[in-house]
């Protein structure tokens, strides 16, 4: 035991090193600097847990500020609940199926191919377990510049255009439901670069810095209302946003585990109407390690708690008790403690 929590804490560590250097020195945040994952508690025990989120500036990273406030409330005196700036859900579910972390956050969709092993994800993860579902609604919001002379991806496969893309990391969600959009209108990142246009894989900073210098044409990826990078981008910058075709919508819902989302007028600046699109849902989710007592006690902190949820973020104003047990917002099993709470709630019957 005395080495895995070693090897957990020296993980942290590297973990916060590489965000200040990344970040040209910035303090990492206070309340991830404890690597602790013990998940073995009882009643008189406190406890250390992580909670995976998503780079620090992201929408993630702010629904831990009031996950892990809520989380430590209901859990035995002296716990702590700490907020880790992670890779989001391309990489979250197989973090929490390893034992990396013992919870995170996660998108249905991910946590379904993770469950099953699909897409990028290589075998599946079938010791993941869902806690509380539909904390959100994501929109796949696509931008054109203005400047760039196009309004329907149809037309710049056609004119074979020039067009430079800042997408997600590799393997990220936004970046998999960009190559699956592009698939739909017969082109790839290869036949981009042949047309003298140009793929990148940023995080959502440099992506708006690209914007802001002229230097990017096409962005896609899934956002919620009050997304601080999108705001961003369409503050600064004049864009399109652009809307999916039914086909491909009904396509990619059934193929894909995608939702059929309408993101409303005015959500951004320069979306003066509402788009039909696809969208996904943010889920907490865990591994069967986790014990049920402890599992029942942080779905119990977050469903009795939606006021403050909806407080916390715009976003977090979708959250409902009432949906969050719910399977097609989890995309995985419910651990058997968070099933013991809804029952015991009288929400799963």
């Amino acid at each position: 035991m005395k080495r895995r929590h070693m090897l957990s804490f020296l993980l942290s560590i590297v973990i916060i090193m590489t965000l200040v250097v990344g970040c040209g020195g910035s303090e990492a945040p206070a309340d991830s600097d404890d690597g602790g994952e013990d998940t073995e508690a009882t009643d008189s025990g406190p406890v250390n847990l992580d909670l995976a989120t998503m780079k620090m500036g992201s929408s993630w990273y702010s629904y831990g500020s009031v996950l892990s406030e809520l989380i430590t409330k209901e859990l035995p005196e002296g716990s702590r609940v700490n907020i880790i700036p992670e890779s989001g859900a391309g990489a979250n579910p197989t973090l929490i199926s390893d034992g990396t972390f013992p919870m995170g956050l996660s998108m249905n969709q991910a946590s379904s191919w993770a469950y099953e092993g699909k897409f990028i994800f290589e075998k599946p993860l079938e010791n993941l377990r869902g806690l509380v579902g539909y904390l959100d609604t994501y929109f796949y919001a696509a931008v054109m510049t203005k400047s760039f002379g196009y309004t329907d991806l149809a037309d710049v496969a056609k004119d074979k255009a020039p067009m430079r893309v800042s997408t997600g990391p590799a393997g990220s969600t936004g970046e998999v439901a960009t190559r699956l959009i592009f698939e739909y209108y017969g082109f790839d990142y290869d036949d981009i670069i042949s047309w003298g246009g140009k793929v990148e894989h940023n995080d959502n900073n440099t992506t708006v810095e690209l914007f802001k210098d002229g230097q990017a044409d096409f962005h896609m990826h899934n956002v919620t209302a009050g997304h601080a990078a999108l705001t961003e981008l369409a503050a600064s910058t004049d864009v399109v946003f652009l809307e999916f075709p039914d086909e491909l919508i009904d396509d990619y819902v059934e193929k894909y585990g995608f939702s059929r989302e309408v993101m409303p007028a005015d959500t951004f600046r320069g979306q003066p109407e509402a788009i039909n699109s696809m969208g996904l849902t943010t889920s907490l989710i865990t591994n069967t390690d986790m014990s049920d007592d402890i599992a029942y006690a942080i779905t119990k902190a977050i469903v009795e708690n939606p006021e403050a949820m909806h407080k916390a973020h715009a976003a977090l104003k979708r959250f409902t008790p009432e949906d969050a047990w719910k399977p097609d917002g989890l995309g995985i099993p419910l651990h058997p403690g968070a099933e013991a709470y809804y029952r015991e709630a009288g929400l799963l019957k």
